[in-house]
């Protein structure tokens, strides 16, 4: 072969910068599309994940009235096994009083739930202390109590989170925690008996979002941000939830919310019906009363566990007379499809 022949052979080996260019090209395209591709099947996981966790939930709710013949209460006050003085403090939520039923031996055996949740200190200065007793153990993060889609974990590092929350009902009554219309309720030792619009019409929990722990704001301000969806607005004082003061931009809103699973604050752990998944409302707070929605990083609806123990993936346009019908356990509505 010529040297002429050999040189030419050897400059046509290897990609001119247009073909370069177009196989650059061809994987940015492929990329594209499977990247949407991964991420579903990434969020399918991560919703069959929070499914399996409410199942747990169920199973031990299941237990709990197996056990003891009735449901826990949201939390347990003039019933709490401790004396007089300190029955306000004793605050253990459902979820905490479901952890002896749970797979989650380590927290059970960790946590004394004849103790009180918080004592009164005289300080200096005089304050509500988380019982010395257990201030690690509610601390701990438990993966059955948090949906892995939510971007939060953990609001505050004293306190362990989560996204399960105990369904207190309708709320129409203006939010108040005591004798509502749900399953859950302050001494509401609720049983099977009581749900008269029966187990597979009502809901037990629902998931609803971990607070990011941004400090306090106005409701005006925290609408204009991402946040605005775990955004809650306090009114400490206020016997009732009232437009006049949950719906003005300039009230006081906090970033608190599912910050302790071990507490039995709607707060905390419970959640309403008054409004469909996903409600585009803020949610309000008092020391007497609240309304808060089911919420979740999912798109468009929530994860629902019902009192038979079945666990639904309910959508965010569902009917909001159906959503309400299902918050209550004795409305003796026909409830359709949902």
């Amino acid at each position: 072969m010529s040297p002429y022949l050999h040189s030419r052979l050897r400059r046509q080996v290897g990609f001119t910068l247009v073909e370069l260019l177009v196989v650059i090209a061809i994987i940015g395209i492929l990329v594209g599309l499977l990247l949407p591709a991964v991420q579903a099947a990434r969020e399918a996981a991560r919703r069959m994940s929070c499914s399996n966790n409410m199942k747990q939930i169920g199973l031990a709710l299941h237990m709990h009235h197996g056990t003891l013949r009735r449901f826990p209460s949201q939390r347990e006050q003039t019933t709490a096994p401790v004396p007089s003085a300190e029955q306000s403090f004793y605050r253990w939520g459902p979820l905490a009083l479901l952890t002896p039923y749970l797979e989650q031996s380590a927290i059970y055996d960790a946590i004394d739930l004849k103790k009180p949740l918080y004592l009164f200190s005289m300080g200096p200065p005089p304050a509500v202390i988380t019982h010395p007793d257990l201030g690690d153990e509610v601390a701990m993060s438990v993966p059955t109590f948090l949906c892995p889609s939510d971007v939060h974990e953990r609001v505050s590092p004293e306190w362990g989170a989560t996204n399960y929350h105990a369904n207190n009902g309708t709320a129409q009554d203006g939010g108040v925690y005591v004798d509502c219309d749900g399953l859950f309720y302050i001494d509401s030792r609720k049983g099977f008996r009581d749900i008269l619009d029966g187990s597979s019409n009502t809901a037990a929990f629902c998931e609803t979002l971990v607070g990011s722990g941004l400090a306090d704001s106005t409701r005006g301000v925290a609408n204009l941000g991402s946040e605005r969806v775990t955004a809650s607005v306090w009114n400490a004082a206020a016997p009732t939830i009232e437009d006049s003061w949950c719906l003005d931009d300039s009230s006081p809103v906090i970033f608190s919310r599912g910050e302790k699973w071990a507490d039995g604050s709607v707060n905390d752990s419970g959640y309403h019906h008054l409004r469909s998944p996903n409600a585009l409302e803020n949610d309000c707070y008092s020391r007497y009363a609240s309304t808060k929605s089911g919420r979740s990083r999912h798109v468009g609806g929530v994860t629902v566990l019902i009192a038979d123990g079945s666990v639904r993936f309910v959508t965010d346009s569902i009917d909001g007379q159906t959503w309400r019908w299902i918050g209550s356990i004795a409305d003796r509505q026909v409830v359709p499809e949902f």
